[in-house]
């Protein structure tokens, strides 16, 4: 470059005229720093429009003025040199202490290490290498996009990595600096905490006239659409002396340049959109996405895009996947700035530090109000975005807690006991059903006998030869100790085994069923106090319908026992009838309904009335069984059955007319002998509308005897029909030479009545 184009440039930027500019501009050469020639400057980017000088304030060049870098009020009020003089931040981001005479440096040293790094990390330890000497505490390198992005960093020194890459870099400083200015910008600056800071800013890519890198496309397109920024930090005050306060401006313009070189070359957004970044989120098996994002004028983040998201990606109010992609961050989770994740979503971003965060109560506001949920986030720093997951625990909490009640209201535990390690797993209902701490840990498998009743050991033991030997598993029910007393197990086990048929694991699942076995027991005295009640109700029900018992008929003595079952459920319908009709003739009669209880004993009273009232009619004893026999087809709801014998004894003539229905023959004991009546004509009463009853007629001679008798007293379940009839002819005989009474007791106790049904007997001896 030669003078006149020095010149040129003064008129231009500076505002001298033409005069002082070629003045100048001689003396102005010797301090530029003239990079070697070759691929490393074409790197770097340098050109005429990069170049440094120094301008003078004051005496130096009469007339000169400053122009404006278009830097923020807040900002330059805070712009600070070292003393004794202010300095003035030049266009060209220089600066000169006032009142003084420019000045030639040395050219630059350490130039061509800076030009040739191959990243801007090492970039950025190369700077440090240099400006450390002079008390320089951190390097800090960064390239952003337009919006602020951050597209690639690079930091070195102590300080560097306490602040975590590029949190002190000034962002609403340098971003409006770089937006309006159409040079580069080189400033001093104090930071937040104090710290001293060396800025350099590269130019608004798209204004007129600001370098670009070589290959760059229009403007504010592609790689040169950028804003790149070195900054060195002192955490004292820095060199005062002029000559390594210009060494240190050229390094840091040296390496700015290179910087631009660097993000000309690719930036590493490219990777972070790659496809291959795309198929790794869409692997992840929780909900997963990819931002970046969104600043507002001064640089700070004020929202976050959805550039991708797998396809487990969910929002709280239903939003798919696709609605979620290319989506802002808080439209599709508006929850997220009450929650506080917003914030730290933007820390990670602007420190690297990696955000996970457990369970937590999450709301979002929905029609006037707020739907609670539980979520857990995390986040990493990928190139100038965030890659971030989430799972909202709703669905698992829900099923959690199902499956907690259906434990708690059904009494329900399970463990698990692995064989090969003995290490036990258990719910938390296991240590209720066994009285113990949930704060202490399972049982041994071994140790779980102590806690079975003595008694129920055997069980246990049958369970585990069942288990060890069959491949299914065994259900077994044992009796426990416990604090609250002994329970009542149910237990579900079986026995897990590898590919070789070796046992590696017990598992089972416990249920207390103590309340269920107290409901049954309780239930069963129900049932018995039901039953007792219903045996005294049956009983006071057919003492009060069965006739008074008469002894002395006409022509008659008769000896009656009705004997009820020894089991209190089964009260029958055994009847019997001996009362002396107003013609003069005896009324015998005996029954047996079909059934027990109280239907029974009903149905045996709708019997015996009816038989009363027919009777009075003077009916024989056929046609007496004829009506019975409707009473029986028609009078219940559901048909009754029963079998009866109906007889009339004529005391003048001493004959008994009698008809059968279905019921024991009578037996007959006369000279001696026992013998059963024979009248084969009838059917059981409620069995046929057309039974065909007919009577027979005996006559009997003093000292004769008629037995009558229900089935209670010759059926038994463990002998044959047989042998009780030759039984009951053989105790008539026997019983013969004693009273009626005594003869009644001869046949109980030879044949010992039916204890499971009601016993009725009538002993009926003619008098002379």
């Amino acid at each position: 470059m030669n003078a006149a184009r020095v010149a040129e440039l003064l008129v231009k930027h500076l505002g001298c005229d033409e005069a002082q500019a070629r003045a100048c501009a001689s003396g102005l050469l010797g301090t530029w720093t003239v990079p070697p020639p070759g691929e490393a400057v074409r790197d770097a980017g340098l050109r005429e429009g990069s170049l440094r000088t120094q301008v003078v304030a004051g005496a130096g060049i009469p007339g000169a003025r400053v122009p404006s870098v278009g830097v923020p009020a807040a900002a330059v009020a805070r712009l600070s040199l070292p003393a004794p003089e202010r300095s003035v931040a030049s266009g060209n981001g220089s600066a000169a202490a006032a009142g003084t005479v420019p000045h030639r440096t040395a050219p630059c040293d350490g130039a061509v290490e800076l030009t040739t790094a191959r990243s801007p990390v090492e970039l950025a330890q190369r700077l440090y290498e240099r400006a450390s000497s002079t008390g320089a505490t951190a390097v800090l390198l960064a390239v952003l996009d337009m919006e602020g992005v951050l597209r690639m960093s690079g930091v070195a020194g102590p300080a560097a990595q306490a602040v975590s890459d590029w949190s002190q870099v000034p962002l609403r400083c340098v971003l409006p600096l770089a937006r309006m200015a159409e040079a580069d910008q080189q400033v001093w600056l104090d930071d937040e905490v104090g710290n001293r800071v060396l800025t350099w800013v590269s130019a608004r890519s798209d204004a007129p006239g600001a370098p670009r890198p070589v290959g760059a496309g229009e403007p504010g397109t592609g790689p040169g659409a950028v804003v790149c920024v070195v900054s060195v930090i002192w955490s004292g005050p820095p060199p005062r002396a002029a000559a390594a306060r210009g060494r240190l401006e050229a390094l840091t313009d040296c390496a700015g340049q290179r910087l631009r070189g660097l993000a000309a070359l690719g930036l590493p957004d490219d990777d972070v959109r790659a496809a291959w970044l795309g198929a790794v989120i869409d692997a992840i098996p929780v909900p997963a996405a990819l931002l970046f994002p969104v600043r507002g004028p001064l640089g700070r983040v004020v929202e976050f895009t959805i550039d991708h998201c797998n396809a487990h990606a969910t929002g709280l109010l239903g939003r798919t996947p696709e609605q979620i992609t290319g989506s802002r961050l808080l439209d599709a989770f508006p929850g997220m700035i009450l929650s506080g994740i917003f914030d730290a979503y933007v820390t990670v971003l602007e420190t690297g530090v990696p955000l996970d965060r457990g369970p937590f109560p999450y709301e979002e506001p929905l029609h006037g109000g707020l739907r609670p949920a539980v979520l857990s986030v995390r986040a990493q720093r990928l190139g100038g975005g965030l890659l971030v997951s989430w799972q909202f625990h709703d669905e698992q909490a829900r099923m959690t807690a199902r499956v907690d009640d259906a434990e708690r209201l059904a009494d329900l535990g399970w463990a698990e006991w692995n064989l090969v390690t003995g290490a036990a797993t258990w719910s938390r209902r296991m240590y209720d059903i066994l009285g113990l701490d949930p704060s202490g840990t399972p049982l041994p498998l071994g140790a779980l006998s102590g806690y079975v009743t003595e008694e129920d050991l055997p069980t246990v033991v049958r369970a585990v030869q069942s288990l060890s030997r069959d491949r299914g598993p065994v259900w077994f029910e044992v009796r426990t100790h416990a604090a609250g007393g002994p329970r009542h197990v149910s237990v579900n086990a079986e026995l897990l085994r590898d590919s070789l048929g070796n046992p590696v694991a017990l598992r089972g699942v416990v249920q207390d069923v103590s309340r269920v076995r107290r409901v049954e027991a309780a239930l069963a005295e129900s049932r018995r106090e039901a039953e007792h009640r219903q045996l005294r109700m049956a009983e006071e029900l057919q003492l009060a319908l069965l006739p008074r018992v008469h002894t002395d008929l006409p022509g008659l003595r008769a000896a009656i026992r009705y004997q009820p079952a020894e089991n209190c459920a089964r009260v029958g319908g055994d009847w019997f009838e001996a009362t002396p009709l107003p013609d003069g003739r005896v009324l015998i009669a005996i029954g047996d309904v079909l059934g027990h209880g109280l239907q029974a004993a009903a149905g045996m009273a709708q019997l015996r009335n009816a038989l009363l009232g027919i009777a009075y009619t003077g009916a024989d004893s056929a046609r007496i069984l004829d009506c019975l026999n409707l009473v029986a087809f028609h009078g219940h709801d559901e048909s009754l059955t029963a079998t009866a014998v109906v007889g009339h004894f004529d005391p003048r003539r001493r004959t008994l007319s009698w008809a059968r229905a279905g019921h024991p023959p009578p037996v007959l004991v006369q000279g001696g002998r026992a013998t059963e009546l024979i009248n084969d004509d009838g059917t059981t009463l409620g069995a046929s509308l057309e039974p065909g009853y007919a009577c027979k007629t005996l006559c009997l001679g003093p000292g004769d005897r008629v037995i009558l008798y229900t089935d209670g007293l010759v059926e038994r379940r463990a002998d044959r029909a047989g042998d009780r009839e030759d039984l009951l002819l053989s105790a008539a005989r026997q019983g013969a030479p004693g009273t009626p009474e005594e003869h009644l007791q001869t046949l109980l106790s030879v044949l010992h009545t039916n204890p499971e049904d009601d016993t009725c007997v009538i002993v009926l001896h003619v008098g002379s």
